[in-house]
């Protein structure tokens, strides 16, 4: 084969490498809109009579998250048999979006942290990698520890709108996520989220620092230390 003939070949590969990239990134378009939305229906909690509807506003969340399953399941249709890592910084951060909202919705809740494994299946994922589609350790981890800055966020606006338990309950989860990340000795990109998570510990902290001398401090938290 002459380098002519070499190149028409390698075109041709160019072109439905092309094809498949466009496609993948398409069906990655549907999910980044659902996860745009989530952002912004998820933001109404900060506003004004916010913390009093966070029910209504968590239950609209799970409308929209109902529709994540399918939307993997497209990008899914068109990323090629073993190619997963290939195309996976096409939708990674969008994934980390998605994780973080659903890590927050269960917390407010249920006031719990969901696991690895609930929220790949939320999502229509598996968390095994030699399954090819799944949820990938590192996204999960990343996304997950997205949520402190809003939970920060909310302890702050608790206290304008006079629930003063909240930012008590917050910084009890925060502290116990601190103490779990701080087992996996976070480094890179991990130990960067890591660090947010100890910038939202100590703004709550100062909240519920602030309660206390102000002698707001509800009786069911005298307990909490």
């Amino acid at each position: 084969m002459d380098i002519t003939e070499a190149f028409a070949t390698y075109g041709s590969c160019v072109e439905r490498e092309a094809e498949v990239r466009e496609s993948v990134q398409g069906a990655v378009r549907e999910l980044e809109k659902t996860s745009f939305t989530l952002t912004t229906i998820l933001e109404r909690m900060h506003n004004t009579q916010g913390v009093q509807n966070i029910g209504s506003i968590c239950d609209e969340c799970r409308v929209e998250l109902s529709r994540v399953p399918d939307q993997y399941g497209e990008i899914r249709s068109r990323v090629p048999a073993g190619e997963y890592y290939r195309y996976h910084h096409t939708f990674r951060a969008t994934t980390q979006r998605l994780v973080a909202a659903t890590c927050l919705i269960t917390y407010l809740q249920e006031a719990r942290f969901a696991p690895h494994e609930e929220v790949a299946g939320s999502l229509g994922l598996c968390t095994r990698r030699e399954e090819g589609f799944h949820l990938d350790l590192e996204d999960y981890l990343q996304g997950a520890l997205a949520l402190t800055h809003d939970l920060a966020r909310l302890a702050i606006n608790a206290v304008s709108a006079g629930d003063y338990a909240r930012p008590y309950q917050i910084r009890g989860f925060l502290r116990e996520l601190h103490g779990a990340y701080s087992l996996l000795y976070p480094k890179n990109e991990l130990r960067k989220r890591f660090d947010e998570l100890k910038y939202a510990l100590k703004k709550t902290e100062e909240v519920v620092y602030n309660l206390t001398l102000r002698g707001l401090k509800p009786p069911e938290m005298e307990t909490s230390g």
